[in-house]
């Protein structure tokens, strides 16, 4: 993504909580009827096709290196769910990321072709999540097509009022999004309406999420995305972008810490690389389920 010289804002980050799971029971855990909090935490990265495919000036190595590095990096964020963009066998298919190292995660596959081109992204949920329904596909009629993957998924855990989540990995078109809104409502079949989480390359700011949130997915608008800072992209001498958000729409939730990553294997020359982003959410647990039913 090329975008005029512009003067860098400096990427300030909270190191995400390395707990991906609800806590377990303790002194003063909470009563019957007492609120609580899970955490939730991601991790996306838009690695661009150059890499994938060894293209403008890429090395032949860098999808195998960068595959391997997607793997290492989401393992050690300690990520529950995971985003894939652009990491890919071809212009459209996906990499398998159990592949690369996510044994026993489950994997959604989102592939745009189109004509000889196309575009690539992938969920993949950890041991425990349960996959219940998914797609995913194009979200242009035009050149400026790219791609999504949409899961309704039942977490292994209990979020208040969302017995399952809407989980949405985004590569947005730079112009606007006109197709995928009816796949994502089928697929998540009420889910969306305030029990979404959309991740990935949004090609905008955090103040344009809204605009692509409401074209793609609908219900209740999102709070406040994060991270918002430059994220776009290697080497950022010729780019610049602040592109890489998560955002949900479910009541109560905060975000709960983010990091921004460096460019990882510029040995490989990964063109347009995207910073890979760990990004944490607390989600309101249920209030009318008890620590001990965990």
């Amino acid at each position: 993504v090329t975008r005029p010289p512009t003067t860098p804002t400096p990427t300030t980050t909270t190191a995400a909580p390395s707990a991906t799971t609800p806590e377990q029971p303790s002194e003063g855990a909470p009563a019957v009827g007492e609120a609580r909090e899970v955490l939730l935490t991601t991790f996306f990265w838009n690695t661009h096709w150059e890499c994938s495919l060894g293209a403008s000036g890429a090395s032949r190595s860098c999808h195998e290196k960068v595959g391997e590095r997607f793997v290492a990096l989401a393992t050690a964020a300690g990520a529950q769910v995971v985003a894939s963009i652009e990491l890919s066998d071809s212009m459209s298919k996906p990499s398998s990321l159990v592949r690369f190292g996510l044994t026993g995660w489950s994997q959604v596959d989102g592939s745009c072709s189109a004509g000889s081109n196309g575009d690539a992204a992938a969920l993949a949920f950890a041991p425990g999540w349960e996959v219940l329904r998914s797609d995913g596909g194009c979200l242009r009629h035009d050149w400026d097509t790219r791609a999504f993957a949409v899961a309704l998924v039942k977490p292994p855990f209990v979020v208040e009022d969302c017995p399952s989540l809407c989980v949405v990995v985004i590569h947005a078109p730079h112009t606007s999004v006109t197709r995928g809104k009816n796949v994502v409502l089928d697929v998540c079949a009420g889910a969306e309406e305030q029990c979404a989480i959309a991740m990935g390359d949004w090609n905008k700011p955090g103040d344009g999420v809204a605009g692509i949130w409401e074209d793609l997915i609908g219900g209740r608008a999102p709070s406040k995305p994060e991270p918002d800072v430059q994220t776009c992209c290697w080497p950022d001498t010729s780019h610049y972008g602040i592109f890489d958000h998560l955002a949900t729409n479910v009541p109560g939730a905060v975000h709960a810490g983010n990091m921004v990553h460096p460019y990882q294997l510029v040995e490989e020359r990964p063109m347009k690389q995207h910073m890979a982003v760990t990004a944490s959410l607390s989600l309101p647990g249920d209030a009318s389920v008890t620590a001990l039913e965990k």
